[in-house]
């Protein structure tokens, strides 16, 4: 059996939540779709979620800190978003999708920040690498988002029932870490001030924009991939073999991490990502074909996995230990948060108004300022680069 402090039971949760993940995300909008909503209501529903990582995250994140217990915080979150999520099995109209997909999003919201928290602590105390245990995550959505793909030809309930079987099971397993993460840390008080004060320095208020702006580019991708290869007219499969793709090249990013990103400044990785991904939705915006589509998504290992690599470590470092959850939670608030709100509003609205392929070369040119904020804090203020 593994010791108190040992990473397995930390990457079996990745692996269970993240399994979850790679049915839902790329799937529930079709799903919603198929209830007879239109793109705005879907686009509304899909920034629920980020509407509450503005709240949730930061609220729940400060119980943590103040508590001690983040392994405590976490399982209560992964019951009550088991729990929450169950109530999508009853939805038949847009009111009952908004109260459900809410109340599942009070807790769902900060899972990950809590997850990563305990992750963090688990390799600074043993050492190793935060982007190696985070790519069992990746590997579970994997699986998943492939068995969906290939075992169901089209948009069926079970979108919601194997995304449900994953999150009872992830609940389940949270009871394991209850009691992992607590401890004394040195530093300020986890107060809302402490927090607010960090975000006034003016380092992170840019990486903060960056990261929000970035996730409202990602928007179309995120929310409405599905539909858009609907409108192509090609199989739920070539939605399956893309995310898929993309998270592969996720986890070879993950996997290799500790090898080369010390090498450089996390704003330069963070650029980069920006740089990649709008070429990424550039070809998206000219093509149709589903081969070129999946070869696309390979670029996923930067649009997302160096992005978030990047971004958690930078924040590990700007945040003292006693505000580790806390800080983790900003980021989440601001990038997942308000650049999803922001994104998924604005997408739904506009991919009913200018279509998939037009919607894709906006997001491609709204990536040229978040780069443009990181090569700037480059030139400015030179920082070591990011941890492993």
């Amino acid at each position: 059996m593994a010791t108190d402090d040992s990473p397995r039971p930390i990457a079996i949760y990745y692996v269970l939540l993240f399994a979850s993940v790679g049915v839902s995300l790329p799937f529930m909008p079709a799903y919603l779709k198929s209830l007879g909503l239109s793109s705005t209501q879907v686009g509304s529903l899909l920034a629920i979620g980020p509407a509450l990582s503005l709240v949730a995250p930061p609220l729940w994140g400060q119980l943590a800190d103040r508590l001690g217990r983040p392994g405590l915080v976490l399982a209560i979150v992964s019951c009550g978003s088991a729990v929450c999520f169950s109530l999508l099995l009853a939805v038949d109209s847009y009111l009952a999708a908004f109260v459900a997909m809410t109340l599942a999003a009070v807790f769902s919201t900060t899972i990950t920040t809590l997850i990563d928290t305990l992750a963090l602590q688990s390799v600074a105390s043993r050492g190793g690498s935060y982007a190696r245990l985070r790519l069992f995550g990746s590997v579970g959505f994997v699986a998943s988002s492939l068995t969906f793909g290939f075992t169901q030809d089209r948009i069926t309930p079970m979108v919601l029932l194997m995304p449900l079987g994953a999150t009872c099971l992830a609940a389940l397993w949270s009871l394991t870490l209850v009691n992992r993460g607590q401890g004394s840390h040195q530093g300020p008080r986890p107060t809302a001030a402490a927090a607010l004060e960090l975000m006034r320095r003016p380092e992170i208020a840019r990486f903060l924009a960056a990261a929000c702006l970035h996730w409202v580019a990602c928007a179309p991708y995120h929310g409405l991939l599905s539909i858009h290869v609907g409108a192509l007219g090609l199989p739920p499969r070539v939605v399956s073999l893309s995310s898929s793709a993309g998270v592969i090249s996720e986890i070879v990013v993950f996997a290799t991490w500790p090898r080369w990103s010390h090498r450089f400044d996390p704003r330069t990785l963070l650029a980069l990502s920006f740089a990649a991904s709008a070429l990424r939705w550039l070809g998206m915006s000219l093509t149709s074909s589903a081969t070129v589509l999946v070869a696309l998504a390979l670029i996923h290992g930067l649009t997302f996995g160096a992005f978030f690599a990047s971004s958690v470590g930078y924040m590990a470092r700007a945040a003292p230990d006693s505000l580790r959850a806390t800080g983790q939670a900003m980021f989440v608030a601001f990038a997942f948060g308000l650049g999803g709100l922001m994104g998924y509003v604005a997408t739904g609205a506009a991919y009913d108004l200018l279509g998939g392929h037009r919607l894709f070369l906006v997001a491609a040119g709204l990536e040229l300022l978040p780069m443009a904020l990181m090569l700037r804090g480059v030139r400015n203020n030179p920082l070591p680069a990011t941890v492993s």
